[in-house]
């Protein structure tokens, strides 16, 4: 047994070893886990009826509660791929940070391991967007793992430096940055996608299980904790945030580009591809704490 195969084992041990089975089908075939996946939501979307919805809302609910994300701006992006030791953030923080029932560990064990492979989500379609080769495994086992046993989605590790440039070449194409968590990999952070609106699998649950909008609609995505603003002196209504916002919350009215606060997600695509600068990124505590992995790991130190 390979050293990474056995590191995922122990995540769960024999008395979870089904919960183990599942981890490595997933990260050795993600692919091919997609592939299963989003058919059967797309035809649990289309066939349920509207009036039906609320009663299968469990069904609906069970891949949120499991896999989800945490949306993330570019430099906090930065800021995971560049981390200089482990993580281990408090229970109690985390949980805050990531506001689901379960899979919210923030941890990552050698965090400049870093192995980035094709999105899998991307593979799917007939004409995916470019690069294709850009989701990103952080930490160990999980970033070795994907090494060695993914090889139909062509892993490759990164320095720390060339997850960074990749970073920003997937930021300059409006594609946003989410983190990921999921039981079965511990209940923890493990991965950074950088998604597209087109092709995204998270996007596109996003959007299915909000059709639910009942009185606690179900989440997918986790907001960054920030929030855009327009500075209508600025702004041109040019149209280049319409076009370039993920989460589709941005419209032109009146002559001026308008936030929808209950759509917009904080991923700061718009204020960085907005050529008048009229759109900016503020905190917003209502939506959360954002996952600043250096300002959480410097808070659970110890003083003095």
């Amino acid at each position: 047994m390979k050293d990474s195969t056995r590191g995922l084992f122990q995540l769960h041990g024999w008395k979870n070893v089904g919960q183990f089975l599942h981890a490595y089908y997933y990260l050795a075939h993600l692919d091919q886990y997609v592939k299963v996946l989003l058919p059967g939501l797309r035809a649990l979307d289309k066939f349920v009826p509207e009036s039906r919805k609320e009663a299968v809302r469990s069904v609906f609910a069970f891949i949120p509660d499991r896999y989800h994300a945490k949306v993330i701006p570019l430099d906090a992006a930065k800021k995971i791929v560049t981390m200089d030791q482990d993580v281990n953030v408090s229970p109690e923080t985390s949980k805050k940070v990531i506001p689901f029932e379960i899979a919210n560990q923030i941890t990552i064990r050698n965090p400049d391991s870093i192995v980035v492979m094709d999105c899998a989500c991307r593979s799917e379609k007939k004409s995916p967007c470019d690069p294709i080769n850009v989701c990103m495994v952080v930490g160990e086992p999980y970033a070795t793992f994907a090494l060695e046993h993914a090889r139909s989605l062509h892993p490759r590790r990164l320095t720390q430096q060339e997850a960074v440039e990749l970073l920003e070449t997937c930021h300059k194409k409006g594609h946003v940055h989410n983190a990921y968590f999921k039981d079965i990999l511990g209940d923890q952070f493990y991965a950074i996608c950088n998604c597209c609106k087109c092709c995204c699998a998270g996007i596109e649950v996003e959007r299915v299980v909000r059709s639910i909008a009942f009185q606690k609609p179900i989440k997918e995505l986790a907001p960054s904790g920030y929030l855009a603003s327009v500075d209508e002196s600025k702004c041109r209504a040019c149209g280049v945030c319409v076009a370039k916002c993920p989460f589709e919350a941005v419209s032109i009215e009146e002559e001026v580009a308008v936030i929808d606060p209950d759509g917009c997600m904080g991923c700061g695509v718009c204020p960085d591809l907005c050529p008048e600068d009229a759109i900016e990124l503020g905190e917003d505590p209502a939506r959360g704490i954002p996952l600043d992995l250096r300002a959480l790991r410097d808070e659970a130190r110890p003083s003095g």
